[in-house]
């Protein structure tokens, strides 16, 4: 089976500048944004804990998670916190544990390739990028 590139969410379409109405999905599920933000799940300890706070008041904050991402968000606290357990205690995590801790942080935006597919929408470029093309 091959694969090609995942599809973007329109969201960070959006924020990237790189919608097109051509290409959007219209019938695109959609679910309600987080406003309050809930406290950790019960079951991840201090590393997993701390994690679930800092990085979901971050999303909530730019308004990017919405319901059904908590399910993700909770799957990564809890690798994060697998992944400093054997690191305290001076275990190496396996290939794949890391190949996944890796993809979940990708999923949120939190590494550096996957994080120059989105901006803050804050600055928009002035004038025509490719106005020059072609001039010598």
């Amino acid at each position: 089976m091959t694969r090609g590139r995942k599809p973007t969410a329109p969201q960070l379409k959006v924020l990237a500048g790189t919608t097109r109405p051509d290409r959007e999905v219209t019938n695109a599920p959609e679910f309600d944004l987080i406003d309050d933000f809930p406290a950790a799940p019960q079951h991840l300890n201090v590393d997993g804990s701390e994690m679930w706070k800092s990085l979901g008041h971050q999303l909530v904050a730019a308004r990017v998670l919405q319901v059904v991402d908590l399910y993700s968000l909770e799957q990564l606290c809890f690798a994060w916190q697998c992944f400093r357990k054997k690191a305290k205690a001076d275990m190496e995590s396996t290939a794949a544990e890391t190949t996944a801790l890796k993809a979940l942080f990708s999923e949120f935006g939190m590494t550096p390739a996957s994080r120059r597919k989105v901006s803050s929408g804050s600055e928009k470029p002035k004038g025509n990028a490719f106005a020059g093309n072609g001039r010598k």
